[in-house]
């Protein structure tokens, strides 16, 4: 049970209720527990936008991304909601079950150096070397919109686990073969 109300749309002021409407991500748990306080709903979906938008990531990159973020956190919220987009962006079950491993064997230098530096932001574990493998395959725009990205997701987990914010449905597990 959630620690806070998840309120439904219509309880939000009427300003406010386009943020639960299905045009943006509709009625999921962790938005509506966050509608308790809907200024801070409406800055935090602004800034996943613009990091999603504007990071320097291409969807499937940014989707690679968070799911590594989420399986290094074990934040199993996160994992549920990102599978099925990660899918829809033509993520390969292959590389989501890579992630769920950590096998960074199975991707490219760039795409393998990217995944270690979002886990390594996750965990607090970020180093000279990690750093300087990334640079040599993108730029300074790019690290930035990564770091900001992955310590949004670490943000959201530790959320989500503060106010005990329940899975919709039932999870679909670590690997794409576990469902």
């Amino acid at each position: 049970m959630a620690r806070v109300p998840l309120l439904e749309q219509a309880e939000l002021p009427d300003d406010y209720q386009y943020l639960l409407s299905e045009d943006a991500m509709g009625e999921i748990n962790l938005l509506c527990a966050m509608a308790n306080n809907p200024d801070v709903l409406q800055s935090y979906m602004r800034y996943g936008t613009t990091l999603w938008q504007d990071g320097g990531l291409d969807g499937d990159d940014l989707e690679r991304c968070i799911l590594s973020v989420a399986r290094a956190l074990d934040a199993e919220y996160e994992w549920n909601q990102h599978v099925p987009i990660a899918r829809d962006l033509g993520v390969p079950d292959e590389d989501i079950e890579a992630i769920a491993a950590e096998d960074f064997d199975h991707f490219d230098d760039r795409r393998a150096a990217l995944i270690r530096y979002v886990r390594g932001v996750a965990e607090g574990e970020v180093d000279d070397a990690t750093h300087a493998e990334l640079v040599e395959h993108v730029d300074d725009a790019t690290i930035v919109g990564a770091t900001q990205l992955a310590t949004h997701y670490l943000a959201t987990a530790r959320f989500l686990d503060a106010l005990d914010i329940p899975l919709e449905g039932e999870f679909v597990g670590w690997t794409p073969n576990e469902e």
